[in-house]
C-alpha cells in the first residue's frame, strides 16, 4: 500500500497542533503554526524525486487513457505549445528565484494559466469531465485562483461550493529532507460533510507533482471518517510519477479518479500564482 508508512498527528478536544517545535526550519516555513493534522508521509515520495523511471507503470496514451488520465498536449499541439511556453518560465522562477517577485513574469504566467484553463473547458465533453458543479476543495494559496480559472469564473468570485482548506508541505527535526510532511487546517470543518461518498473537484496548477497536499487533504479528512466516491483532478500540468502514484494511492482507498490536465511540467513555479489570490 502507497500510504502504509503515513502517521496522522491530530488535535485533540478541539485544540490545534502547534507545528513549530516540530519544523526543521520554522523561519522559511510561512504556513500557520497552529494545525488541525499533521501528516507525515516519511519516505513515501523519495521514489518520485528525478525523472520517471516506469516505477509505477507505462507512461502511453492507450494506458493514461485507460487510467483515466487525460493530458492534452497528447491529442492537441497547440496545448504542447502552451506547456512549452509554460516550461520555459517555471525554469526561469526556478532558476533563479528573484524572478517569484517579478510581477510582470508572474502577470504573464497567469495569462498562461488562464489560456491553460480555457483550453481544458474548450475540450471537456470530449473527454467526458463532468465536474463543474462538484464541491470544489481549494488548497491554499494557490488553489484559490485555480479553482476559480478552472470553473471559468473572476479571480475574487464567491464559490457556492468552494471548501478552502489551508495545507503546508514542509521538513521536520530528526527527519532525512528527503522525507516530506504536510499541515492540514479546515476553514470550515463543517462544510466536510458535504463531501462523504461524493465527487469532487481538485484543482491546483501542478496537480500531482507529488501529490503530497491532496493526498493530505484525502487522509485527514479520512481520519474524520469522510471519504469522496471520486475526485476530478484538473490542472495546467502534472508529473508523470506523481500522478501515477496518485492514482494507485487512491485506487488503494476505494476512491475513483481522473486526471485531466494541459500538459507535463518540467519545472515547478505554480506558486507565483499568488499574486493573484482573492481578496477574502
Amino acid at each position: 500500500m502507497i500510504f502504509d508508512k503515513v502517521v496522522i498527528q491530530s488535535g485533540k478536544d478541539g485544540h490545534k497542533i502547534d507545528v513549530e517545535p516540530l519544523l526543521l526550519d520554522p523561519d522559511n516555513f510561512f504556513g500557520d503554526h497552529n494545525v488541525d493534522h499533521l501528516v507525515k508521509f516519511k519516505d513515501t515520495y523519495t521514489k518520485i524525486i528525478g525523472k520517471y523511471h516506469g516505477q509505477f507503470g507505462k507512461w502511453n496514451l492507450k494506458e493514461l487513457e485507460k487510467n483515466k488520465i487525460f493530458v492534452l498536449e497528447n491529442y492537441y499541439d497547440n496545448a504542447k505549445y502552451l506547456m512549452d511556453k509554460i516550461n520555459v518560465i517555471a525554469q526561469k522562477i526556478v532558476f533563479n528565484s528573484v524572478f517569484y517577485h517579478d510581477t510582470g513574469i508572474a502577470n504573464e504566467y497567469f495569462l498562461l494559466a488562464k489560456e491553460g484553463y480555457e483550453l481544458l473547458n474548450k475540450h471537456e465533453k470530449q473527454f467526458k469531465i463532468e465536474d463543474r458543479n462538484l464541491p470544489a476543495i481549494s488548497l491554499e494559496r494557490a488553489g484559490l485562483v485555480t479553482t476559480r480559472l478552472a470553473l471559468g469564473k473572476s479571480k475574487n468570485a464567491k464559490l457556492k461550493n468552494e471548501i478552502r482548506v489551508v495545507t503546508k508541505r514542509t521538513h521536520l527535526k530528526d527527519e532525512p529532507t528527503t522525507n516530506l510532511s504536510v499541515t492540514v487546517l479546515w476553514r470550515n470543518k463543517e462544510q466536510l460533510k458535504q463531501i462523504n461518498n461524493k465527487e469532487i473537484l481538485i484543482s491546483d496548477f501542478v496537480n500531482p507533482a507529488s501529490g503530497a497536499s491532496a493526498a493530505a487533504f484525502i487522509l485527514a479528512t479520512k481520519k474524520l471518517g469522510i471519504k469522496p466516491s471520486k475526485i476530478f483532478h484538473r490542472s495546467i500540468s502534472l508529473t508523470q510519477a506523481g500522478v501515477l502514484l496518485m492514482k494507485k494511492a487512491l485506487m488503494e482507498m476505494g476512491i475513483n479518479s481522473v486526471f485531466y490536465s494541459v500538459g507535463v511540467a518540467s519545472e515547478l513555479a505554480g506558486h507565483i500564482l499568488r499574486h493573484f489570490l482573492p481578496k477574502d
